[in-house]
């Protein structure tokens, strides 16, 4: 069981180097943006670069969430970021 932990801990470690970002229709209509950018090796700007790269650069924020769960590998952390581009 703690392999499979650690493979698992590992795994998002690995796969939490980029943000994933799915286009939606923001609440006014024009294109908006859910990101997800995990992992406890970074933080928050990188949700907010990859929002204004995909944007173009403005954007309001819709919403946003984030938590951080520990483990006996270390924290997991979650964020996720939607937002709706401006222009």
């Amino acid at each position: 069981m703690k392999r499979a932990l650690y493979v698992l801990a590992l795994s998002l470690a690995l796969t939490a180097c980029a943000a994933v970002v799915e286009p939606i229709a923001g609440p006014n209509g024009k294109q908006g943006y859910s990101i997800s950018c995990d992992g406890s090796a970074d933080s928050w700007s990188k949700c907010y670069n990859a929002a204004a790269k995909a944007c173009g650069g403005n954007y309001d924020i819709v919403n946003s969430s984030g938590n951080s769960t520990p483990t006996g590998y270390g924290p997991l952390v979650t964020r996720s970021l939607i937002v709706s581009c401006k222009g």
